[in-house]
Order: C-alpha cells, then structure tokens, then sequence
C-alpha cells in the first residue's frame, strides 16, 4: 500500500513535503481509510527510505493539519475527522475573509521587486543563491487603520511580475488560483510574538504608548505549476491592537 514512494531527489521540495504529500493523496483518493494505523515510525523510515526527522516532520504536518491522530503507546491512525474541522485548514485568505465580512478594507502597494534574496529568504524558499525573488510589500488597512504588512517572496522563475490591479484587488490566494493558474498543494502558518523594527512600527502607525508587540505570522504556501514544484514565502505583521486571531473547531 506505501511501496509505491520514491524520493525525488532532483525535486527542490524537501523531502518531508514528499512524504506529506504522498500520504495525504493516499488518504484523499481512499488508500488510506479513516482509522487505518500506520506503520510506526521506524517502519515508515525502511518504507520510504529517508530520515527519522523527515518522518517525523511529514507526520506532524498531517496531525496539525486533521489528517491523522496520533498517541502514545497507541499509535498513528487516519482521522475520522474531516480535514475541514481544522481551524488552520480552513483559513485560506484573510483579505477574502474581512470581505465576506463586510469590513471596509484598503490595500496599498509598498514594493514590487526583482531581488536577490538573503540566505535566511533562500532557505525558506529551498532556491539556491543565484535564484532571484518576486519581493511584493503591501499594507491591509481596515476601517481606516492600518492592519498588518504582509512581505511575500516569490521564486522569480516561476512569478515574474503581478500587475498592480490584482495585488490591489485581490488576496494572494485568488491571484495565484485565478491570475496565474498555480495549485497550491500544502500550506504551513506559523504564529508568534515578535517586537518590530522602526519601519514596521512606522508603516503601522504603532503609538508610543501602545504595546510593541506585533503577531508575526509567516506562511508557506508549496505549489504546483505545470508540473514544477517551488515555495511561495510570506512575513505578516499584525498590529496587535487592532487584531485577534480565533482559533475554532
């Protein structure tokens, strides 16, 4: 049932991505039923022939993300729940959702450039240093108040410009899905504490007597585009008095 994996080694995607991503089309096409076991992790090491930690990695992706349960002593089953019932798979666009919302929203283009990206970027987006990077910069205001920034980082081989009509207009997730045609086949979101820097503090009218305190939120967005596989990298900085993140299942 898991012979079929092969690491592809000239794919710039990790390799816990690759372990991901095969057990998670296994689980939507029916290979793997709700309540399935899964071998344990040493097991699934000899199977896909890779690391303890890219197993390791690739599962807690799953259970982060609803697909699978997983217990000491007990073992990892498939979910009978569905993935849907995961509050950080349902969110798919802040912009959209304040929209549905009804809550009047502004977005202003900061940055729109070709760069050569820092080694901490090329990292995060798996290029090597002579891969160059769509770096888009724009503010989200509500009710006339600055929101968040949002930096994303897009491999320039792929994304080579996005005119400025549709980062005006649109969230990321409808100019990928909509402008470019690209799939997007795993998200990640990481959300932390973190104390801005003067132009964070600046772009978001941060007040001397207001706390210094931002909800750093960075995401990865893994994509599939006519067969080429690559990460799409973003930095979100919420101002926290004007922001609140409900978590709900």
């Amino acid at each position: 049932m898991l012979s079929d994996f092969n690491v592809d080694k000239s794919n710039r995607l990790p390799y816990y991505c690759q372990v991901y991503d095969y057990l998670f089309k296994k689980i939507k096409n029916g290979d793997l039923k709700e309540g399935f076991q899964l071998p344990n992790e040493l097991e699934l090491c000899d199977v896909f022939k890779v690391s303890r930690t890219t197993i390791r990695e690739a599962l807690r992706e799953l259970e982060l993300n609803g697909y699978i349960t997983r217990g000491r002593g007990r073992g990892t089953f498939i979910s009978k729940k569905s993935v849907e019932s995961s509050a950080l798979q349902k969110v798919s666009s802040i912009v959209d959702e304040l929209k549905e919302k009804g809550v009047k929203t502004e977005t202003s283009i900061l940055a729109q450039e070709i760069i050569e990206p820092a080694e901490r970027i090329q990292r995060k987006l798996n290029i090597d240093k002579n891969t160059k990077a769509l770096y888009i910069e724009r503010l989200m205001s509500a009710e006339n108040e600055p929101l968040y920034i949002t930096r994303a980082y897009f491999p320039y081989d792929v994304f080579k410009e996005i005119d400025k009509k549709y980062l005006v207009n649109l969230s990321f997730t409808k100019i990928l899905e909509e402008y470019f045609k690209v799939t997007i086949i795993h998200r990640k979101r990481v959300l932390q504490p973190d104390i801005p820097d003067k132009k964070t503090i600046e772009i978001l009218q941060i007040k001397k007597n207001e706390k210094k305190v931002v909800s750093y939120l960075q995401t990865f967005w893994t994509f599939d585009y006519k067969g080429k596989t690559g990460i799409i990298y973003f930095e979100e900085y919420f101002k926290s008095t004007n922001s609140k993140f409900v978590f709900e299942s």
